[in-house]
């Protein structure tokens, strides 16, 4: 029987660049964050990312790291703590290509 489990770096080795990602959750403690380090780590870019309902810390760490281009989302925010500012300057920017969701 074929072994099923891969470490963090065989995971996120599986994300190439222009890769569609999609996240379910928006809260700060389901946030998948050794995932998107790792993604990170590997200099993985031009990622295509949605989410549903919202996103989170996880992706304002990928927008504020330089790994994302196109995002669809209804909103992004840290929650209690505010805005997500990686994600609100990259809007102002242009930096990235938002599609709305809501």
């Amino acid at each position: 029987m074929r072994e099923k489990i891969l470490s963090l770096s065989e995971a996120a080795g599986w994300v190439q660049d222009g890769t569609l990602l999609g996240f379910t959750s928006q809260f700060l403690e389901n946030a998948p964050m050794a995932f998107v380090r790792e993604v990170v780590r590997q200099k993985t870019r031009d990622l295509r990312v949605a989410t549903l309902p919202g996103g989170g810390l996880h992706i304002d760490f990928l927008v504020g790291a330089g790994a994302v281009r196109e995002y669809e989302t209804c909103h992004c925010s840290l929650g209690d703590y505010g805005a997500a500012p990686h994600f609100q300057r990259a809007l102002r920017l242009r930096s990235i290509q938002m599609k709305d969701s809501t």
